[in-house]
C-alpha cells in the first residue's frame, strides 16, 4: 500500500499506462482526420470562477490560435448522465474534464475514446497517464474555516469532526469521495491503511456531525453558501476557497493538513461529435504557458515535469501534491478502488442522505 509521501511508487494505474506522455509544444499538431476545416468543439466543466478560469488560461488562446469555436456545458461531474449520453448514442460532448473519481466510472462504463499519446512526454508523473485520458493538472480539496467564527482553526480531519470544541455549520459538496476516506482518518486510520475503505466505519463517523453539516450539490453553492457567512468550516476545493479569500467576503484560511489529492484528466467520450479538434485541444492543454496560467489562474500542480521544475520553493509551499505540502494525513484518491465500488458506494451515500 502506497503512502501519501510518496504517491506514485506503487501506483496502481487505472488503464493502459503510457510510457510517453506529454507534448512536444512547439507547434499544435491535428489528430489525424482532422484536417484544416475549422470547428467548434462542447467541454463539459463545472461552471462559475473554474469555468472562468479554464476559458482564461486555455480556451480563449486556443480558440485564437485555432479559429476553433469552444461552447460550454457545465455537466463534468454529472457521471450518470455523461453515460447515459453515451449509451443512448446522444453524445453531444467533444471534450470532457474529469477528475479520479469520474475518470475511474467512466473508465468502468466503457465510455471513452482512447486517446493516442505516443508523440507526447515529459509528464512529471507518467503513471496517471492511461489509456483514455491525459492528465494536465493535480488538484485537492482542502479543510477550510472562517477565522472570525474559527479562530483556533483547523489541524487535522478529526477537528473537523469535533463539534463539541468546534462548533459551527460545517459545508461539504455531496460527492462522497475524500469525504468518506476524510471520515476514516478522522476516526483514527492511517493514509496507508485507507484501502480498502471500511464503510460501515465511515458512515458511523458520519453520523456524528450529519446535524451540523450541509451537503451542497455543487461547488458554486458551497461557495456562495460560504461567502454570505452561513458556513463556519468544511471541505471543499482549493480554487474555491483561495477565490473566496481573494475576494475578502469573508476572513477564510485553510490548511494543507489532510489536502486530498486528485488528478485532473482531459478525456474524450466516445461519440464525440468533432474527436479532432478536442484532441488538439488536449494538445494546447499541455503547452508550458497553459499550463502555468491554469497555476496562475487556480492554484493548481502543472503536469509538465519542466513547468514544476522551474518553480520556486514559495510557489511549491502553496500547491497540491508538492514534498512542500505533504502531510501524515494527505492522500490521493485510490482509482482503481473507486473504479471497482463507486457505483455501490454512491447509493449507500445517496441513501444516508436521503434517511
Amino acid at each position: 500500500m502506497r503512502t501519501n509521501l510518496d504517491v506514485t511508487r506503487g501506483r496502481r494505474r487505472v488503464g493502459a499506462v503510457l510510457a510517453a506522455v506529454v507534448v512536444a509544444v512547439g507547434s499544435l499538431t491535428a489528430c489525424s482526420g482532422g484536417g484544416d476545416e475549422k470547428g467548434s468543439i462542447t467541454y463539459a466543466g463545472f461552471g462559475g470562477t473554474y469555468q472562468e478560469a479554464v476559458k482564461a488560461a486555455l480556451f480563449d488562446p486556443y480558440s485564437k490560435d485555432t479559429g476553433v469555436k469552444v461552447l460550454y456545458d457545465s455537466s463534468g461531474s454529472d457521471v450518470a448522465k455523461l453515460v447515459q449520453m453515451s449509451k443512448s448514442n446522444a453524445m453531444t460532448l467533444d471534450l470532457i474534464d474529469a477528475e479520479d473519481s469520474s475518470l475511474a466510472q467512466f473508465m468502468a462504463a466503457g465510455v471513452l475514446q482512447p486517446i493516442d499519446a505516443k508523440g507526447l512526454s515529459g509528464f512529471a508523473d507518467p503513471s496517471a497517464v492511461t489509456e483514455y485520458s491525459v492528465p494536465w493538472y493535480t488538484f485537492s480539496r482542502n479543510l477550510f474555516w472562517n477565522k472570525d467564527k474559527v479562530p483556533g482553526g483547523l489541524g487535522s480531519w478529526a477537528d473537523l469532526f469535533d463539534t463539541k470544541r468546534i462548533p459551527g455549520k460545517r459545508g461539504m459538496v455531496a460527492l462522497p469521495w475524500g469525504i468518506i476516506e476524510g471520515a476514516l482518518i478522522a476516526d483514527g486510520v492511517t493514509v496507508d491503511q485507507l484501502y480498502p475503505l471500511d464503510l460501515n466505519r465511515a458512515f458511523a463517523k458520519l453520523d456524528t456531525i450529519r446535524d451540523d453539516t450541509v451537503f451542497f450539490t455543487s461547488n458554486g453553492d458551497l461557495q456562495n453558501a460560504i461567502s454570505q457567512g452561513e458556513i463556519a468550516l468544511g471541505y471543499g476545493n482549493l480554487a474555491r476557497i483561495k477565490s473566496i479569500a481573494k475576494s475578502g467576503a469573508v476572513p477564510l484560511d485553510y490548511t494543507w493538513k489532510g489536502a486530498v489529492l486528485s488528478v485532473q484528466q482531459l478525456v474524450i467520450p466516445k461519440g464525440a461529435p468533432d474527436e479532432p479538434d478536442a484532441f488538439n485541444a488536449i494538445t494546447y492543454a499541455l503547452k508550458p504557458e497553459v499550463q502555468k496560467a491554469i497555476m496562475d489562474k487556480l492554484g493548481y500542480t502543472p503536469s509538465l515535469k519542466s513547468v514544476l521544475d522551474g518553480l520556486d520553493a514559495t510557489a511549491r509551499a502553496d500547491l497540491p501534491g508538492t514534498e512542500e505540502t505533504a502531510s501524515d494525513e494527505t492522500f490521493r484518491i485510490d482509482v482503481d478502488w473507486w473504479a471497482k465500488n463507486g457505483a455501490d458506494v454512491l447509493k449507500r451515500w445517496q441513501d444516508w442522505q436521503n434517511a
